[in-house]
């Protein structure tokens, strides 16, 4: 390796050269914070990964949670430019080219963002620190660096990632956690979501009272929900985890943070307690939906105090977070836990037996305040929400949340979805050649999830949804309601739903839970075998290959493809 290249640049030019330490098959670099006190933006790494157009190689760079996978960027021709995005998924990133093969990882300590350049025939990838937009210097820098023989590429790369984060105690298998019943059970039956209740979403109306408020629609009362749950059970559903959204007094994202009295209009706290106890007595688990970091002004529980504080002392309400309750604040990591902690134990009191969800903490980094009261970086943030998801996996057996940010993956056991992919529409990444599920090649085995969030409600979607649910090893996840916004906005779980409204209705939606249910039970044991390589072999054709042997070939075509000796149908799939 070329330590001459550790070095990061500030938007001034100067360079800022990181101390390099070699321990074992890694090399750890450390910025102090003395050093870019005084910068804006500092661009790291970036001649390390310099390669020259034509060159054999690529750069492995993780999504965000608006891309569809992961990226790998080939060093072919194309018009000189650059592109940077932001909030990775992943902390790590991987560099193959005729010079070096390397993956470089990095804390969590600020929000950080990648910047792809193409200038005068040279390729570079460079991490990006923002201390005029997140975190003011505060920490050092600290990355780690681990070179890879030159016949490697990004499956090893994403195993040792898995290898390192177990063998530090960052992360434990899922067979580990499976030790818990509720997530034993999550990996064997699938998830059903059912969206009770929810007002006009985008609101009417910002800043809600009790005078004022909205009024809810009713899409499935307590009564129906157990409807439901028989006939599942009549279809002989052997196991399904039904979770309830938008139970709570207003509905979903209605009034958070308050959560009780269960909403009347859906049968109250007496109706919410008679469906918990008749979902179990059918054989099924149930778990309940919950929220920390949205607050809306009706709330009994709002405060002002528990807001996150901006560098201008200006209360943190995010430009476009308008849903059923009206204007969301965003309430600061650190009051998040203590509200969860004022909070959960009222929903444990009810008994429910299924991984608890709290809404939004693993799809989004944490909030920077400027709070005196209650001050959080970045680094303190991310604490903030292990502790809270390991408070609520003690308390309630099982914990889950919309997305699979690997800060928390240590802590959660099943991911809505790993990103949106294309839910709120197609992102165009410009130095893309390739989407890779590099995500799944680190973490199945880990966790539970589904890749994308057209994926969920996948028995009903389109056949290339179908197989890329497949592919990717996810969960099988239904969601009765998914579609509930209104006014052109988008409905990120996509436009073909599943509902209960009627005989018709249900019967289609159990029909989707029975095929939902044979898949897990086909691909339950493979939940705990992690997924050791994957590759696009042209045509349409697609090999993910795991740890004992085991490979699930997919054909993305139109036309029946053969491998190794197997034929299989458009839009199919073999186990080989």
């Amino acid at each position: 390796m070329d330590y001459k290249a550790f070095f990061a640049v500030d938007e001034l030019g100067n360079r800022c050269r990181f101390r390099a330490e070699a321990r074992g098959e890694s090399v750890f670099l450390t910025l102090k914070k003395e050093r870019f006190a005084s910068a804006g933006m500092l661009r790291v790494l970036g001649d390390f990964s310099l390669a020259h157009t034509g060159e054999d190689g690529y750069y492995i760079l993780p999504r965000n949670i608006s891309m569809n996978g992961d990226i790998m960027v080939t060093f072919g021709e194309r018009p000189d430019g650059v592109y940077s995005y932001r909030k990775p998924v992943m902390a790590w990133y991987g560099i193959k080219t005729p010079r070096v093969t390397a993956m470089v990882r990095f804390e969590r300590s600020y929000r950080a963002g990648f910047e792809i350049q193409l200038r005068g025939g040279e390729y570079r990838v460079s991490l990006v620190y923002d201390f005029g937009r997140d975190d003011p210097p505060y920490e050092d820098i600290r990355l780690e660096v681990i070179e890879f023989p030159s016949s490697a590429g990004y499956a090893e790369m994403a195993t040792r990632e898995r290898e390192l984060r177990l063998a530090r105690g960052e992360i434990t298998t899922l067979a580990e956690k499976c030790g818990r019943p509720a997530v034993e059970y999550a990996r064997v039956h699938p998830l059903i979501r059912i969206r009770m209740g929810w007002k006009q979403s985008p609101p009417t109306v910002l800043f809600q009272t009790p005078g004022n408020e909205p009024p809810m629609f009713v899409a499935c009362d307590f009564a129906r929900v157990r409807d439901i749950a028989d006939a599942l059970s009549a279809a002989g559903v052997p196991g399904a985890e039904l979770q309830l959204v938008g139970w709570n007094i207003g509905g979903h994202d209605g009034r958070f943070p308050q959560l009780f009295p269960a909403d009347e209009r859906l049968g109250g706290n007496d109706g919410l307690r008679k469906t918990v106890e008749h979902v179990k007595a059918l054989g099924y688990r149930i778990s309940l939906h919950t929220n920390l970091i949205d607050a809306y002004t009706i709330a009994d529980s709002f405060s002002y105090d528990d807001i996150v504080v901006l560098r201008d002392g200006t209360l943190f309400m995010p430009p476009h977070a308008h849903y059923g309750g009206g204007a969301s604040h965003h309430v600061c990591p650190v009051c998040q836990r203590r509200n969860n902690e004022r909070d959960l134990p009222a929903v444990a009191e009810l008994g429910t037996d299924g991984l608890h969800f709290i809404d939004v903490i693993s799809i989004e980094e944490p909030d920077v305040c400027m709070s005196s009261k209650h001050p959080c970086s970045t680094l303190r943030g991310w604490e903030e929400k292990r502790k809270t998801l390991e408070q609520t996996r003690d308390l309630m057996g099982g914990v889950s949340s919309e997305g699979c940010f690997d800060g928390v993956a240590g802590q959660i056991d099943y991911g809505l979805y790993v990103s949106f992919g294309d839910g709120f529409g197609h992102t165009e990444v410009p130095f893309c050649d390739r989407v890779l599920p590099i995500f799944e090649l680190t973490y199945h085995s880990i966790l539970l999830y589904n890749p994308t969030s057209p994926t969920v409600n996948y028995p009903v979607k389109t056949p290339a949804d179908r197989l890329t649910f497949i592919m990717r090893g996810g969960r099988p996840s239904l969601y009765i309601y998914s579609k509930f916004r209104t006014g052109g906005s988008k409905n990120w779980m996509g436009e073909t739903d599943l509902t209960a409204e009627d005989g018709e209705a249900l019967r289609r939606t159990v029909d989707a839970a029975v095929s939902a249910s044979e898949d897990s039970l086909r691909f339950a044991d493979r939940q705990l075998i992690p997924m050791v390589n994957y590759e696009v072999l042209g045509g349409g054709l697609e090999v993910a290959t795991y740890e004992d042997g085991v490979c699930i070939a997919g054909n993305f075509s139109d036309a029946p493809l053969s491998y190794l000796g197997k034929s299989i149908a458009p839009y199919g799939y073999a186990v080989i």
